[in-house]
């Protein structure tokens, strides 16, 4: 009877995800990005948290809620609940380069929190030039068009 036991506990544990979350997410300097965590309703009243580490054991914890809705210190990070759908919903704003790294969904429980893993890669933001200065700016633009114009006489 026991095997039996364990072995209803392994098909639970298997096939319906305890939490679960977006394995990669990508963004830019500047903008925001959205992650949502998904959870066993059973969970509901647990609370929920965001944390950047490398691990488990060394993941800080940035924003943490019991209740719907949570923002950090800075303003930048909000996190909210929604016990009915049995999500929380991550919202990162303004994002920076430092930010990117891996991030963890987590339910707070006694002795073992559940952890989802996320990983964040930010890039540049795409409205940056790649040369920098406004006058390298200002020779690009004139070089763009200049080889744009002569695309279309050379065919006249």
């Amino acid at each position: 009877m026991d095997f039996t036991f364990h072995l209803f506990m392994l098909s639970f544990s298997v096939s319906g995800a305890i939490l679960t979350g977006a394995a990669v997410i990508n963004g830019s300097v500047g903008q925001s990005i959205t992650i949502s965590c998904k959870y066993n309703k059973h969970y509901s009243n647990s609370p929920k948290y965001w944390c950047k580490g490398d691990n488990r054991e060394d993941c800080v914890i940035l924003v943490k809620t019991k209740h719907s809705r949570k923002t950090n210190s800075d303003g930048r990070i909000t996190i909210e609940t929604d016990n009915d759908a049995g999500e929380f919903v991550v919202r990162m704003d303004r994002l920076t380069k430092s930010d990117q790294g891996l991030y963890w969904c987590g339910i707070a429980r006694f002795l073992w929190d559940l952890l989802s893993p996320v990983e964040l890669n930010v890039a540049e933001d795409p409205k940056v030039s790649l040369s920098g200065s406004p006058a390298e700016e200002e020779i690009l633009r004139k070089n763009s068009m200049y080889y744009f114009t002569w695309s279309i006489l050379r065919w006249l």
